[in-house]
């Protein structure tokens, strides 16, 4: 087993809990948070900006994270559209669009899975620079379309839920 393969076997666990703990969250009645709304759209903001500082020398890399972004827009006002908000003795409460929250979530792991395929079952030759991920905008397309999404969407309910509450 190589040192590749062995490093991919001890994040796939990791990366497989962080996956539960999101589709956790896209599905049924959650708790309304807003501080944890608060770090994720100040987290997704500063790596979607730290993507396109990186991706500035690559045009196309560039395009496809804005073009990802772009496209949230509109995907995450839907989204907010079809969430429902309630206020109840218990707290506030928040039931997000379990499709749209899944299809982003499979979409992401099944990039994920292929680039992880292709790294551990290409790697690169010798001598030959690391791969980078800006050589593929399709990585940044759909990461610009899950941060672009999440910082809409959480900015939106938290205006919302903050109206409910």
């Amino acid at each position: 087993m190589t040192s590749t393969q062995a490093a991919s076997l001890l994040i796939v666990p990791l990366v497989a809990w962080r996956v539960y703990a999101r589709v956790r969250r896209n599905i049924g009645r959650q708790r309304f948070h807003p501080g944890r709304m608060t770090f994720a759209i100040v987290f997704f903001s500063l790596i979607t900006l730290l993507l396109g500082v990186g991706a500035a020398w690559h045009p196309p890399a560039l395009a496809a994270l804005a073009g990802g972004v772009a496209l949230a827009v509109p995907l995450a006002l839907y989204g907010l559209h079809l969430t429902k908000f309630e206020a109840t003795p218990e707290g506030s409460f928040y039931t997000p669009h379990t499709g749209i929250g899944v299809a982003l979530t499979v979409l992401f792991v099944g990039r994920l899975a292929y680039r992880i395929f292709v790294i551990v079952n290409n790697p690169p030759a010798p001598g030959a620079p690391p791969l980078s991920m800006y050589q593929s905008p399709l990585t940044l397309f759909i990461f610009g379309l899950i941060a672009g999404y999440y910082i809409v969407y959480y900015v939106g309910a938290r205006t919302r839920g903050l109206k409910t509450a």
